[in-house]
């Protein structure tokens, strides 16, 4: 007798791809592969001041400073986490 069984349907709701970000040591989830740094500074709970610098940290090379306009892509779906700090402008850090 041969199975009659039907296959369920494919679900056709797109499932998001989820992103791992740390901003501070604090770890958070998003779901968009680009990101403007006015969009991550509004990441964790308490946004990053405008008076603090956003920097994405690129092992084995400088930090690249973040600007609120620049697009950055998040790539680790599924991998490490894509690290951000922010910090007081240089100046104001007596360097």
């Amino acid at each position: 007798m041969p199975d009659e069984r039907k296959p369920e349907p494919a679900d056709d709701k797109p499932h998001p791809k989820v992103f791992h970000i740390q901003i501070d040591r604090e770890h958070y989830e998003v779901e968009t592969a680009e990101m403007t740094g006015a969009q991550l500074r509004k990441v964790p709970p308490t946004p990053i001041p405008p008076e603090r610098d956003l920097f994405e940290v690129v092992p084995g090379h400088p930090d690249r400073k973040i600007e609120n306009d620049d697009i950055v892509e998040i790539r680790n779906a599924g991998g490490p986490w894509e690290t951000f700090n922010d910090r007081w402008p240089s100046a104001e850090r007596g360097s």
